[in-house]
């Protein structure tokens, strides 16, 4: 599990190539976790938004200790093998209709859920991040947050707001006291 510096880390390294790069083996969040799983994030978001995040399964080829005959060469060379394994990159692409909760507890029934949350985060509109040759679009995202009604079992809008992709995944680690207040 990464913590929320090492994530933030991650997040300045992959917003900073402002071109087409390489896939990074290390990723912002662990791609497969469970709802059980806890972490440092503001918001929590589970593996079903990895597309959005931009970490996918890809294929790595991989070097082995074993020496295999090359008819082309006619000499003795490593054997390579393929694997597939999760990368990270930096094309966010958070979209309307993606919904996401302050804990995982918030995908329980509703009436017990609605207990836990301290706020959601609906997004109404999302433009992806774009890499270019030379340059980098970051899109940006609309969304709205929400916390639970003190009257009814409902959840009630707080305030809505546009950001980058980036600055939403950076929103998503360490919240921001301009539209939350801890």
């Amino acid at each position: 599990m990464k913590s929320r510096n090492d994530s933030l880390e991650l997040l300045q390294g992959l917003i900073a190539q402002k071109s087409r790069q390489h896939r990074r083996i290390e990723c912002l969040k662990n791609p497969d976790r469970v709802h059980k799983d806890k972490d440092e994030w503001f918001i929590y978001v589970p593996s079903c938004f990895n597309d959005c995040l931009d970490i996918a399964k890809t294929d790595r080829v991989e070097t082995t200790y074993r020496l295999i005959f090359d008819e082309k060469t006619q000499k003795m060379k490593p054997k390579k093998k393929t694997k597939k394994v999760w990368t990270q990159g930096s094309r966010f692409a958070f979209h309307r209709g993606c919904t996401l909760y302050d804990t995982p507890k918030a995908y329980r029934r509703w009436g017990d859920a609605i207990k836990e949350i301290k706020y959601c985060i609906s997004i109404h509109y999302g433009e992806s991040v774009k890499l270019a040759k030379k340059k980098r679009e970051p899109g940006n995202v609309k969304f709205a947050v929400l916390t639970p009604s003190s009257r009814t079992a409902s959840l009630e809008e707080i305030g809505t707001f546009e950001l980058t992709q980036d600055k939403f995944v950076r929103f998503l680690m360490d919240g921001n006291p301009q539209i939350i207040p801890e």
